[in-house]
């Protein structure tokens, strides 16, 4: 066998633990991590939609990777805690490493599923609205910007007759 460089080495360590040590956290840190850096940037270079449209999109999607991504390690942390807890309370020291693993993968689903959306829902606005300045003062009356001479014309009672599916003859 040939000698590696040293980046084959590091390379080949970093693949022997991770197959070693395989977490579902591993995995949800990578997608958070790429999701928060990689959506914002796509969705700035999109010249199509209006600029302040793109702002909202990448402050929001920036702004969930990063909660997703703290929100991760902290409840794998408390899921790590509870179940050396209950291993140690139950008298099941030696199956702790499946119950963390098994448990690690559940706080995962289960922190993708409602700690993630809840803390972005509470947050994104204040947040946007700290960051990008209140809009609220260039808002006084926004009926105003409504086109009311839209696609549809109005509707008239007497077009009820001669529009949709004809029955009995009527």
């Amino acid at each position: 066998m040939k000698d590696l460089t040293p980046f084959q080495k590091n390379f080949k360590n970093l693949c022997t633990y991770l197959g070693k040590n395989n977490k579902a956290l591993y995995g949800a840190l990578t997608i958070a991590a790429s999701k928060g850096i990689l959506r914002p940037t796509f969705t700035m270079m999109d010249k199509k939609q209006e600029l302040n449209s793109r702002k909202y999109t990448a402050f929001r999607e920036a702004f969930t990777g990063a909660v997703a991504f703290v929100a991760y390690l902290i409840t794998d942390n408390l899921v790590g805690r509870g179940a050396k807890y209950i291993a140690e309370k139950t008298n099941h020291i030696p199956e702790l490493p499946k119950m963390k693993s098994t448990l690690s993968l559940i706080s995962v689903s289960l922190t993708a599923l409602f700690v993630i959306p809840a803390i972005c829902n509470a947050g994104t606005k204040p947040l946007m609205n700290a960051v990008l300045g209140d809009k609220k003062t260039q808002q006084k009356n926004p009926v105003s910007k409504v086109n009311f001479q839209g696609a549809y014309p109005a509707y008239h009672f007497n077009d009820f007759y001669n529009h949709g599916m004809k029955i009995g003859g009527l």
